[in-house]
């Protein structure tokens, strides 16, 4: 949180005691129960069901869990995306204006 998120930001989480000591750097944070299945936080309690769905259901092990995160995280902030990938390269290309070879090696 340290490396991430700047003292000042409103943070509210749920009330694991691992937190308990970033209380006194962060004067935003607050703490409150989780509810009866993250009935509180539930985005985050669907985002964490549906990665371990996901890792369970595809990989059935871990070697490297960061790896696995990087991926579901790239996945998950791209499924809003209906149109397939050449789809968007294409809309991203015609959206800009042209680069001439001098331009890009100058």
């Amino acid at each position: 949180m340290r490396d991430t998120i700047d003292n000042s930001s409103d943070i509210q989480t749920d009330e694991w005691s691992g937190y308990k000591p970033l209380t006194s750097e962060f004067t935003n944070l607050t703490q409150k129960p989780s509810g009866k299945k993250g009935g509180n936080f539930p985005l985050m309690h669907r985002f964490i069901m549906t990665f371990k769905a996901w890792l369970r259901g595809t990989h059935h092990h871990v070697n490297n869990l960061q790896a696995y995160i990087n991926e579901y995280t790239f996945r998950y902030n791209r499924h809003i995306m209906k149109r397939g990938i050449f789809e968007n390269l294409l809309a991203k290309v015609i959206a800009h204006p042209p680069k001439t070879y001098k331009s890009l090696y100058a």
